[in-house]
């Protein structure tokens, strides 16, 4: 061998070693990116996306594992047969810190019905919950194919809710809830108007005390909503559309039996259009005014707490919830307060 051919050998060597390591990478990544891209699109497109956000802090603290739960309004979303078990009134509001300048509020009063203490009739308890829950975002850049911003538009959705309960007997409750959705899309017809659509469905439940100290919950949610689009202001040749919304089932348990300060909730949701989604958590009454939560929300951790207190003579609740997710840009932060009386 000629002296200095081995080492212009060597060189080549390692660029043709580096070339194939970097191929193995990117073929890698491009497997890694098709992975994440169709898991995206397994979970997204269907219509009602923000009625799949959660809804409180209590309840997000949990890992949304709650349609057995009795506490708070936003149980009533989960489970409208809860409303028959509330023992005091409630007003709650609650506001989400979101990513990309998006908003979620929700707002709620919840109040028991009780017969008169005189009453000979058999007694059946009930309640009712009134709740407002708002999603949405504002100054979207519009631009035309030139890239000219010619305007701004923005997006909302609000569904109003209603839900009915009774207890025909001590162990068995049940619930409907009536619900109407609002989609507003402002600035997107040819007149700089607003293209919306509206839809009405509902929510049943039904809570049954196994024993004492254990609880079981199950609903069916988002029953007969739709989204029907109509686009002869925004096209020429406008065309209809129909947007189902996921109905989902749900069915768990609530156990506080075997501790007073400990509650744990294990939940199984399945939807229409997706697998089966499983909710685990779990509350602990530390001291008087003072509870911890955490949970697990399809196997992303939940965590949060709450704290009792004293206000105009009546008792007042806030509440935190910190939610990870898997497939979103950002984790959500959720503060709720809650004013009973």
């Amino acid at each position: 061998m000629e002296p200095g051919k081995n080492q212009s050998i060597i060189p080549i060597q390692k660029t043709v070693k580096a070339f194939r390591m970097t191929s193995r990478l990117t073929c890698l990544l491009f497997v890694f990116c098709f992975l994440l891209f169709e898991k995206a699109l397994a979970q997204g497109g269907y219509a009602g996306a923000f009625l799949r956000n959660g809804i409180s802090a209590r309840s997000e603290a949990m890992g949304r594992a709650y349609v057995a739960m009795v506490e708070g309004n936003e149980s009533a979303f989960f489970n409208p047969a809860s409303v028959a078990w509330f023992e005091h009134r409630e007003l709650t509001t609650s506001v989400r810190v979101m990513s990309l300048d998006r908003s979620f509020t929700y707002l709620s009063f919840g109040l028991p019905i009780r017969p008169r203490a005189d009453s000979t009739a058999k007694v059946v308890n009930g309640g009712l919950s009134l709740s407002w829950i708002h999603a949405g975002v504002g100054n979207i850049s519009a631009r035309d194919f030139d890239g000219a911003e010619y305007g701004s538009l923005s997006n909302s959705e609000n569904a109003f809710n209603l839900a009915f309960g009774l207890s025909p007997h001590p162990r068995v409750a049940l619930g409907l809830t009536g619900r109407v959705v609002l989609h507003r899309l402002n600035g997107v017809t040819r007149e700089d108007g607003t293209l919306s659509t509206s839809s009405f469905g509902f929510d049943a439940g039904a809570l049954v005390q196994l024993a004492e100290g254990i609880r079981a919950g199950f609903s069916a949610n988002n029953l007969n909503l739709k989204y029907t689009w109509k686009t002869e202001d925004v096209y020429e040749r406008g065309t209809q559309q129909v947007d189902k919304f996921p109905q989902t089932l749900r069915a768990g348990v609530a156990v506080s039996r075997f501790t007073d300060w400990l509650t744990i909730s294990a939940e199984l949701e399945k939807s229409e259009f997706r697998d089966g989604r499983l909710h685990l958590g779990a509350r602990a009454n530390l001291k008087p005014g003072l509870q911890l939560r955490a949970g697990l929300n399809d196997g992303q951790p939940a965590f949060g707490g709450g704290y009792r207190f004293g206000l105009f003579g009546k008792q007042s609740e806030l509440h935190y919830a910190f939610s990870a997710y898997s497939d979103n840009l950002d984790n959500d932060h959720v503060f709720a307060w809650a004013f009973i009386f």
